[in-house]
C-alpha cells in the first residue's frame, strides 16, 4: 500500500516539484509577486532582484509568474543553470527570442539581440529574463547582465531581468556597484510563520484530496519549529513522517512521529 491509499488521498501532497497547483500564496509570496508584476507591468525598470534560503519558494514563484503573464504582452525566458559565459548568455537569449541558429561572436551577437529586442518592442511585447539560482553567476556574466539593461528607448528597458537567488547573491551584487545601482526592485522571501505554515499543510492535503485527518495540531507546530517554515523542508518531514505512519499503521501523526523522522533525516 502506499501513502496515498493509507491516508486517502488522490496524489502525494507534499512533493518539492514546482507544480502551481500546490502554490500556498503566504503574505510574503503575494508581496514579492506584487512587486514583480509592479515592476514589469507599470515601472518596466528593468532589474529586479529576488532573494531567499534554499528551499523558500523562489522557484515555485517563477513559475507562478510564467502563469500570470499574459503571452500577448510577454515572452519569457527562464535560465536554470546560470554557470555560462558572458557569451553563452547572449547566445541562449537571441534563440530563445527566435533565432535558432545565432551568430558566433559576441559584437553579431549583441546587433541580433538589439534587432529582435526592437521586433518585439514594436509588437508591443516585453522580453523577460527569469534566471534561478543566480548567486551561482560568475562574475563576468554578471557584468553581461548590467550591460544588457542598456537595451532600452526613452521609456522604459528592452528586456526586463529578473534575478533569483540565495541570500548571498545580494553579497556578490554589491559588490559590482554599477550593477547594484540598476536595481529597481528588491525582496527577501522568508519562512512562513506558525499560522502559515498550518494553512500551507491544510491548503496542500486539499489539493490532494485528503479524505481523512494526517496531522495532529501539535505536529503541525512541531513540523513549523523544525522547518524554520521553509516550505521544502515542511515538505521533507510531512512526506517522510506519512511514510513513516504507513509502517507503523498509525491513525494519525503525531508530535512523537515527527520528531523521529527528524532525528532519521538530520543523522
Amino acid at each position: 500500500m502506499n501513502i496515498e491509499a493509507y491516508w486517502g488521498l488522490k496524489e502525494k501532497p507534499f512533493l518539492n516539484t514546482p507544480d502551481t497547483r500546490y502554490l500556498y500564496e503566504s503574505e510574503d509570496f503575494v508581496e514579492a509577486m506584487g512587486r514583480i508584476l509592479f515592476n514589469l507591468k507599470e515601472v518596466k525598470g528593468g532589474l529586479t532582484l529576488i532573494t531567499g534560503e534554499v528551499g523558500c519558494g523562489k522557484t515555485l514563484l517563477v513559475y507562478s509568474l510564467i502563469e500570470k503573464l499574459p503571452g500577448s504582452r510577454f515572452t519569457t525566458i527562464k535560465l536554470i543553470n546560470p554557470k555560462f559565459s558572458p557569451t553563452q548568455l547572449l547566445r541562449m537569449i537571441v534563440q530563445e527570442l527566435g533565432d535558432e541558429e545565432p551568430p558566433r561572436y559576441r559584437t553579431k551577437l549583441m546587433e541580433k539581440l538589439q534587432s529582435l529586442l526592437i521586433k518585439s518592442d514594436k509588437k508591443n511585447i516585453t522580453p523577460v529574463l527569469l534566471i534561478d539560482e543566480a548567486q551561482a553567476i560568475p562574475k563576468r556574466t554578471l557584468e553581461e547582465i548590467r550591460l544588457l539593461l542598456n537595451y532600452e528607448d526613452k521609456k522604459k528597458k528592452l528586456l526586463q531581468i529578473i534575478l533569483l537567488g540565495q541570500p548571498e547573491l545580494k553579497k556578490r551584487i554589491q559588490e559590482i556597484e554599477q550593477l547594484n545601482q540598476r536595481i529597481n526592485i528588491r525582496y527577501h522571501l522568508r519562512g512562513l510563520n506558525a499560522e502559515e505554515t498550518k494553512k500551507y499543510i491544510k491548503h496542500r492535503l486539499k489539493i490532494a484530496q485528503a479524505k481523512r485527518k494526517v496531522f495532529t495540531p501539535s505536529s503541525v507546530s512541531l513540523i513549523h519549529k523544525l522547518s524554520r517554515g521553509i516550505p521544502r523542508l515542511i515538505n521533507t518531514l510531512a512526506t517522510n513522517s506519512m511514510y513513516a505512519g504507513l509502517l507503523l499503521k498509525k491513525d494519525i501523526i503525531d508530535e512523537p512521529l515527527i520528531n523521529e523522522v527528524y532525528k532519521e533525516l538530520i543523522q
